[in-house]
């Protein structure tokens, strides 16, 4: 039988950009591949032997860490998404208080925004996400949105006992590379790998280094 892993995609992020990273992986192992929003809509993660994922995702997959997991990768992730007294490693909240406005009045500049940012430093490739602006996708960006203002899983960190994988863009704008140098600064067992150039996305811009680290963490 082969071992499990399960793919988790980051905020506003489909499939779509995951299934190329399972479709590499598949021959060795069993792959399952789950959205963000869907894991945060359930708050539960399948029971699997490994976890790769990142931003949101990576939040997530920190909070609700299933006991079976043996090894877990985390590209571009962090602790705490926002930046507060003491951790300057996050965004400003009211970058996304401001983002959740005008998601509410008119989502496309937003987004379009956002992806930019994402492929930096690299021109995106192809429009990398198919959204219909209906309520219930508006509704599920925003309460990724509202997770992400809130979340902080950094008292967790020192208890992670698994080996990670932190993998990160030396040019990342969403999520400072920062984040991930504090997070291997007080996981017990982790390794850190930073792309020179790289941004956000990583995976669509550098996909055969960052499978190639992958596959042999694995």
């Amino acid at each position: 039988m082969k071992p499990t892993v399960l793919i988790i995609s980051g905020w506003a992020h489909g499939l779509d950009a995951i299934k190329p990273m399972g479709e590499k992986l598949a021959d060795h192992f069993e792959v399952q591949l789950l959205t963000g929003s869907q894991v945060l809509n359930d708050q539960k993660i399948p029971s699997v032997d490994f976890i790769i994922t990142g931003s949101m995702g990576g939040l997530l997959a920190i909070e609700l860490l299933p006991e079976r997991c043996k090894k877990l990768v985390l590209i571009s992730s962090t602790a705490k998404f926002c930046a507060s007294e003491g951790y300057d490693c996050g965004t400003p909240k009211k970058i996304l208080r401001r983002m959740i406005l005008q998601l509410k009045r008119n989502p496309e500049p937003v987004l379009e925004a956002f992806f930019k940012n994402v492929h930096f430093p690299h021109q995106q490739r192809r429009r990398s996400f198919q959204f219909r602006y209906d309520e219930a996708a508006l509704s599920e960006l925003i309460e990724g949105l509202e997770y992400l203002l809130n979340s902080d899983v950094r008292q967790k960190i020192p208890s992670l006992e698994i080996p990670v994988l932190l993998l990160h863009g030396s040019d990342d704008r969403i999520i400072p590379p920062t984040a991930s140098e504090w997070l291997h600064a007080h996981l017990p067992d982790s390794q850190l790998k930073v792309y020179h150039p790289g941004g956000h996305a990583l995976p669509a811009h550098r996909f055969a280094e960052v499978m190639n680290e992958i596959s042999r963490f694995l």
